[in-house]
């Protein structure tokens, strides 16, 4: 009888380990999935702020004098923006460079706490994520400004008002 009862809590030990094992990867294989596709959108909204910004400078230096005698202060605001945005956007990406040392600072120290401590454990807390999310911000919100600035930029040039 004792062999028997051994062999079943073996079983359903097994058992259980394989589905909680599975769960448990599955839910770090989803995890660490959306924390990427959150990292991709990130870069790549970078990417379009850079771009777009670099363009509208160039278009401003383009036009040089044409908009920027008649239209200083406004040119001056514009320019400004598109500066700006490019400058956070840079210092974005050395905070996100030092955020992801330090979450992978946690990761690392969760894998070798225990089998049992969850990977993400402790990720919300991760340095520079306030910082990181703030520059985002900042610079999206210095783009549209640098957008609306640069329509109406145009629209006094156009019109030669």
């Amino acid at each position: 009888m004792g062999l028997l009862a051994d062999t079943l809590k073996n079983l359903v030990s097994r058992f259980i380990d394989l589905s909680v094992n599975e769960r448990v990867k599955d839910y770090r294989s989803q995890f660490f999935r959306y924390q990427d596709m959150m990292t991709q959108v990130t870069i790549e909204t970078d990417k379009a702020l850079m771009t777009f910004s670099i363009a509208a400078l160039a278009a401003l230096a383009a036009l040089n004098d044409n908009v920027f005698k008649p239209y200083g202060w406004l040119s001056f605001l514009t320019l400004t923006s598109f500066i700006l945005v490019v400058v956070t956007v840079m210092m974005g990406y050395y905070v996100s460079k030092e955020l992801i040392k330090d979450a992978q600072r946690i990761i690392s120290d969760n894998f070798k706490k225990s089998l049992t401590t969850p990977l993400g454990q402790g990720l919300e807390n991760v340095k520079f994520a306030r910082l990181s999310e703030w520059l985002n911000r900042i610079s999206l919100s210095l783009f549209v400004a640098g957008m609306i600035l640069f329509v109406v930029l145009m629209g006094c040039y156009i019109r030669g008002v």
